[in-house]
């Protein structure tokens, strides 16, 4: 069965509404992960966890995947963004299917602002995918391209990236180094 990426998007962000009292929750290829619902597949959950991140609506703390082979861990928690797209309507910045008699309410008193990312994390962003794709573009042998990879997959998920970068750093490791 076939499910719209929006439809996957709206099922994973209200997952992190419901569980928001937890903190962060694991995503991703480690033991403890939150698996997919029925009907949703690994790749399209996780894309859907990349793709939150990268549109701001959710927090996400990549882990370092010692297995060398790209797969994508960490722990994502729903935003102040992403609790004022369920709770008070707010146009998602990513088509979001939600179902709408799950959507709770609270007085605007309450929102939290938005904070959108600077000019320089998306030209920072911007000239790591150009690197990336060099990479992949360059002729040398697989083994220095993996090698070259597996440092700038080790670099955007370090806190300083994540810091510099914001939610650029997420969005690149997941749209490059995921299964």
């Amino acid at each position: 069965m076939f499910m719209k990426d929006s439809v996957v998007r709206g099922c994973l962000l209200q997952l992190l509404y419901e569980r928001r009292s937890e903190g962060s929750i694991p995503f991703g290829h480690g033991e403890q992960a939150v698996p997919p619902p029925a009907g949703i597949s690994r790749r399209d959950w996780l894309r859907a966890v990349a793709q939150l991140s990268e549109y701001r609506l959710i927090d996400w703390t990549p882990l370092e995947d010692k297995s060398g082979m790209g797969l994508l861990s960490g722990f994502a928690k729903i935003n102040d963004f992403g609790v004022k797209v369920l709770e008070a309507g707010v146009a998602p910045p990513i088509p979001i299917s939600i179902d709408k008699s799950r959507r709770a309410s609270v007085p605007r008193q309450q929102q939290a602002p938005i904070v959108p990312s600077t000019a320089q994390q998306e030209a920072l962003t911007e000239a790591l995918e150009n690197v990336i794709t060099a990479i992949n573009q360059a002729d040398v042998s697989d083994q220095e391209k993996n090698e070259a990879k597996s440092l700038l997959r080790k670099l955007l998920g370090s806190k300083a990236a994540t810091n510099v970068l914001g939610a650029g750093a997420q969005s690149l490791a997941a749209k490059y180094f995921t299964e």
